[in-house]
C-alpha cells in the first residue's frame, strides 16, 4: 500500500477512473478524505484505521472499474454506504461489496466491486461544482444545501454560477448565508480548471472540524451543464418562423466559435452544392442564440437545398462522380496528420452532399455528445464506428476525427471560443474573454425553449415522447416494477431508483437540479427528465396518457 498525500493507493493495480480522479486532486493539492481503495472485502483494513480515533466515522463507496469514464457515468447505479463508526466498518465492507456485485450483475457488466473506505467528513453544507459551465471557461455552475451533499445528489439544493474572476459579478450569485465560502469556492474552481484538461464535476464538503472545503469525489462532465432558466419573454425571437428544428437538436449548444467555423463550412460547400443542382445562395437559414442553440428558418433552408431548374437532372448526372470524392476524400484520412482546415472543409463537403443524395440515410445514429462543440474533446471510445455504417456515417465520422484535431488544440486554451473563425485563423484573440463576459448574464437562459412565460425547466433530453403516467405518491417506495412507456411522476427522484431510468419513458418531478445523479443519467440516455410548476403537478395523474414536450416545454393530454 503506498501513500500519496491522504490517498492511500493498491500498489500493481490499475485505479478505476473514480478513484484515480482522487489521486489526481491531492496530487494537485487539493484537500480530500483519507481515502483507501479496497479491492478485497476480505482484505484487513487495520492498518489505515490505526490512523483515525476511536470516535471517528467513515463512508464506504462504490468504485467499480465503469462508473466514471470519460464518455459515460453510472453516477447513482452502485451502492454507497452513510457514515458508520470504526467498528462497523468491516461488517459495511461486506454489505457493500455484495450489494455492488448484484447491481454489476443486474447491469450485465462482468466484473468484480471496487470499493473506497473514505474517513467521514462531518458536515452540514456541501454540494457539486461544474467546472466549466458549458463552454464558459471562467464560470461555474454550483449546486449547494446546508443538508449536505446527500440533499443536491437528491435533486434538492440551491444553485448559483460564479464568475472566477472578481472583477465581473457572478450571474447567479450565491445565497447571503453561504457568502463567506464565495472565495474559497471560486479557488476550488480555479484548482480544477488547472489540474484537469476536460471538464469535471466535483463533489465538496464544509468540514466543520477543520473550516475549509474538502473534495470528497471528482469525475469528468459526461455532459456539459447548459442553461439554467426558461427564457423570458422580453428575450424573446422577433420572427416567430425560427425554430429549434432536429438539426439545432443535433448541433446541440454551441459556442460562437463553433458556429462561426460551422457557417464557414457551409459557405465553403456552395460551389459543390450548385453543381449537385441545389440553389444554394447563401447561409442565412441558421441563428445563433446567446446560450449556443442553433435556430433554424425552415423556409430559407428548404430555399438553400431546393433544385434548381435542371437541379434533378444534374444531380442524378453528377452522382456517380460525388459518391468517387467521397471515396477519395475518406482514404485521404490521417489521423497521425495534424489538424488541417483544408481536410476538415474537404470532409464536410463530401459528407453534405451525400447525405443528399443517400436521402439522410443513418441519420438515425446520434453522433457522440457535444460532437460540434470545440471546447469538448470527445474521447476515443465515442468516435468509434461501425466498418458496415453507410457511407454518409463514414464521411461524418472522419468530420469529427478532423475535427477532434482542432478540439486537442484549444484543450488548453478554451477560453478562444468566443473567437470568430476568421479571428481565430488571423491569431486575432483580444476580444475572446471581454466576449465570455459580455455573454455570460443572457446564456444563463434557454433559448430552445419556445414557450413563455412557463414554468416548465427541462433538465435532460430536449426531446418529445408520449406514454403513460405512474405518479408515485411517496418517495420512500421501493420500485420494482414500471410499466412499458410509462413517464414516472413524483415529487421528486430518488436516488434508489436510479438504475430504472433507462426503462423510463420520461419524467416530471416538482423538485429537481441539473446536478442530481438522476439528472446526469437521464441526459446520458436521451431522457427528457423536467420539472414542473405545482398547477401542472396537480393535474398529473397515474393512467394518464400525455405528451411530455421538453423541447417546447409543454405538457399535452392524448386522447386514447
Amino acid at each position: 500500500m503506498i501513500k500519496q498525500g491522504s490517498i492511500y493507493v493498491a500498489s500493481l493495480i490499475e485505479l478505476p477512473a473514480k478513484y484515480q480522479r482522487l489521486v489526481e486532486a491531492a496530487q494537485a493539492g487539493l484537500p480530500t478524505p483519507q481515502t483507501l481503495l479496497v479491492t478485497n472485502p476480505d482484505d484487513s483494513v487495520n492498518e489505515f484505521l490505526a490512523n483515525f480515533s476511536e470516535q471517528s466515522q467513515f463512508i464506504v463507496r462504490s468504485a467499480n472499474r465503469t462508473e466514471d469514464g470519460s464518455g459515460h457515468s453510472l453516477a447513482g447505479h452502485f451502492w454507497s454506504s452513510a457514515a458508520v463508526s470504526r467498528e462497523a466498518v468491516p461488517e459495511t465492507i461486506q454489505l457493500a461489496w455484495l450489494e455492488n456485485q448484484r447491481l454489476l450483475d443486474s447491469l450485465n457488466l462482468k466484473q468484480t466491486p471496487l470499493l473506497m473506505l473514505q474517513d467521514y467528513i462531518q458536515h452540514h453544507l456541501g454540494g457539486v461544482l461544474f467546472m466549466p459551465w458549458s463552454f464558459f471557461s471562467e464560470y461555474a455552475y454550483m449546486e449547494y444545501s446546508r443538508a449536505g451533499v446527500q440533499q443536491v445528489v437528491a435533486g434538492q439544493a440551491q444553485s448559483a454560477l460564479l464568475s472566477l474572476n472578481s472583477a465581473h459579478s457572478s450571474p447567479m450569485p450565491i445565497a447571503d448565508e453561504f457568502k463567506f465560502l464565495e472565495a474559497q469556492l471560486v479557488e476550488l474552481a480555479q484548482h480544477l480548471k488547472a489540474a484537469f484538461q476536460f471538464p469535471v464535476d466535483c463533489e465538496w464538503a464544509y468540514s466543520l472540524t477543520e473550516q475549509r472545503l474538502v473534495v470528497l469525489q471528482v469525475r469528468a462532465q459526461t455532459h456539459a451543464i447548459g442553461p439554467l432558466l426558461p427564457r423570458p419573454k422580453e428575450l424573446a425571437h422577433t420572427d416567430s418562423h425560427w425554430q429549434f428544428t432536429a438539426l439545432s437538436e443535433s448541433l446541440g449548444k454551441i459556442s460562437p466559435l463553433s458556429f462561426s467555423l460551422l457557417v464557414q463550412l457551409y459557405k465553403d460547400a456552395i460551389p459543390d452544392l450548385q453543381r449537385l443542382g441545389c440553389k444554394a445562395v447563401q447561409v442565412n437559414f441558421l441563428a445563433y442564440q446567446p446560450d449556443g442553440t442553433v435556430l433554424v428558418e425552415p423556409s430559407l433552408e428548404q430555399q438553400f437545398y431546393a433544385n434548381t431548374l435542371l437541379g434533378g437532372f444534374w444531380r442524378g448526372f453528377r452522382a456517380g462522380e460525388f459518391k468517387l470524392k467521397a471515396e477519395q476524400a475518406l482514404a485521404s484520412v490521417d489521423a497521425a496528420q495534424a489538424f488541417s482546415y483544408a481536410q476538415l472543409s474537404k470532409l464536410f463537403k463530401v459528407w453534405l452532399i451525400q447525405n443528399l443524395l443517400q436521402s439522410g440515410q443513418g441519420r438515425e445514429v446520434a453522433p457522440p455528445i457535444h460532437a460540434y462543440e470545440l471546447s469538448w474533446l470527445n474521447s476515443a471510445d465515442t468516435l468509434k464506428l461501425s466498418d458496415q455504417a453507410p457511407l454518409n456515417l463514414q464521411l461524418r465520422h472522419a468530420f469529427l476525427l478532423e475535427l477532434n484535431k482542432l478540439k486537442r488544440v484549444l484543450v488548453s486554451h478554451k477560453e478562444l471560443v468566443f473567437c470568430q473563425w476568421s479571428e481565430y485563423q488571423q491569431q486575432e484573440f483580444s476580444q475572446a474573454l471581454a466576449r465570455q463576459y459580455a455573454a455570460a448574464r443572457l446564456a444563463i437562459y434557454d433559448y430552445a425553449l419556445t414557450s413563455e412565460g412557463s414554468e416548465f425547466q427541462s433538465l435532460a433530453a430536449a426531446t418529445v415522447v408520449t406514454g403513460t403516467i405512474l405518479r408515485v405518491q411517496q418517495t420512500n417506495l421501493t420500485l420494482v416494477y414500471l410499466p412499458a412507456t410509462c413517464i414516472l411522476v413524483s415529487p421528486y427522484f430518488d436516488n434508489r431508483w436510479v438504475q430504472m431510468i433507462p426503462s423510463l419513458k420520461g419524467i416530471i418531478v416538482l423538485q429537481g437540479s441539473r446536478l442530481a445523479h438522476s439528472a446526469l443519467v437521464a441526459r446520458e440516455y436521451g431522457i427528457p427528465y423536467v420539472v414542473v410548476s405545482s398547477a401542472q403537478f396537480a393535474e398529473l395523474s397515474s393512467g394518464q396518457r400525455i405528451e411530455l414536450d421538453a423541447r417546447q416545454g409543454q405538457l399535452r393530454q392524448v386522447t386514447v
